[in-house]
């Protein structure tokens, strides 16, 4: 069990800690060379710009070194396009400091050192929000409380943007995804009640409502369905994640009904049949078909309680044909 927020996953923080100091002291820089500027140039002596140019040699040294390890990281699949890019972007703007700090030990300040410290400023500032950003993602919360379920990951993973890292749910009340044959679909409708039973607990039933129809119907072995999400309480949590279920949706309640197997139903539309066993005879009735239920079929017409009806066997059925009947 995990509470909301509470740290399930941690990506390795060394390059992002790494960037983030980077990116503090970059700022602390440019914050550094305008706040000289703006008094009027007093401390521009060699001694000073000697060591900024020396601070930007080693950025430059340390972007390059970082750029060229994540190129090589990047052809083994080893570090996504997005950090690759953005080592890249600080090799671009250290090249630059240093080109701009190594043309000041020759030349004076020019009129413009103030608008382009403080566009270095604004940019530094840039660079610093979005390592704190990477600082904060590399942790990876639980969006609410629940049961961690499932992790996908071991301890040195490499993963990438939209990887499945684990999964967290909450088994008081679940969805469940039931595939409802293209036939019956025009009789469920939202808010119906479910009846939901696991073979695991034979003798337990839990109660649910169609939440939502489907939207398509698609291909499920050699069948034509349609997946309708229903809700489902389950205070006790006996029902876990990917479970297989029995569902059976009440599209409507009738007492007192006279009933036979769905497989004992031939037939489509309004021309159903049955066959039945009078003396040892197979006779074929017409029949008209009310509710359809997983395994049962309301018949309104042709049949009246007590007849005997004939299963499907191994041969097929024929009028008149002398049968022997056994229980199934």
């Amino acid at each position: 069990t995990v509470r909301d927020g509470q740290p399930i996953a941690e990506l390795n923080q060394r390059q992002v800690r790494s960037d983030l100091d980077a990116a503090r002291y970059a700022l602390a820089e440019a914050e550094n060379s305008l706040r000289i500027l703006r008094q009027g140039g007093a401390d521009r002596d060699v001694q000073e710009l000697r060591s900024q140019w020396d601070a930007a040699q080693r950025t430059r040294d340390t972007a390059s070194a970082d750029a060229a390890r994540n190129e090589r990281l990047y052809e083994k699949g080893a570090v996504a396009r997005l950090e690759l890019e953005q080592s890249r972007t600080r090799l671009a703007q250290a090249e630059a400091d240093f080109a701009v700090l190594d043309k000041k030990l020759t030349q004076p300040f020019g009129p413009e050192e103030l608008s382009r410290a403080e566009a270095r400023v604004r940019a530094s500032q840039s660079a610093l929000a979005l390592a704190e950003s990477r600082l904060a993602s590399a942790t990876v919360a639980a969006p609410f409380a629940g049961l961690l379920y499932s992790v996908a990951i071991r301890p040195g993973d490499y993963v990438r943007a939209g990887d499945v890292l684990a999964r967290v749910g909450e088994l008081d009340r679940m969805n469940i995804r039931a595939y409802v044959d293209e036939p019956d679909l025009g009789r469920v409708a939202a808010g119906q009640p479910v009846l939901v039973r696991w073979d695991g607990l034979p003798d337990r039933e839990w109660k649910g409502t169609v939440e939502r129809l489907p939207s398509e119907i698609k291909d499920l072995d050699s069948r034509r369905v349609g997946e309708v999400l229903c809700t489902l309480e389950n205070p006790q949590r006996e029902l876990l994640p990917n479970m297989n279920l029995n569902v059976e949706i009440v599209t409507e309640n009738k007492s007192n009904a006279l009933t036979v197997p769905r497989e004992a139903v031939s037939g489509s539309g309004n021309d159903r049949h049955v066959f039945i066993i009078r003396d040892g005879v197979l006779h074929r009735l017409s029949v008209k078909a009310g509710l359809f239920a997983p395994t049962r079929v309301e018949i309104l017409e042709g049949l009246k309680e007590g007849d005997t009806v004939a299963l499907p066997g191994e041969q097929p059925f024929e009028d008149s044909l002398r049968v022997r009947p056994s229980s199934p």
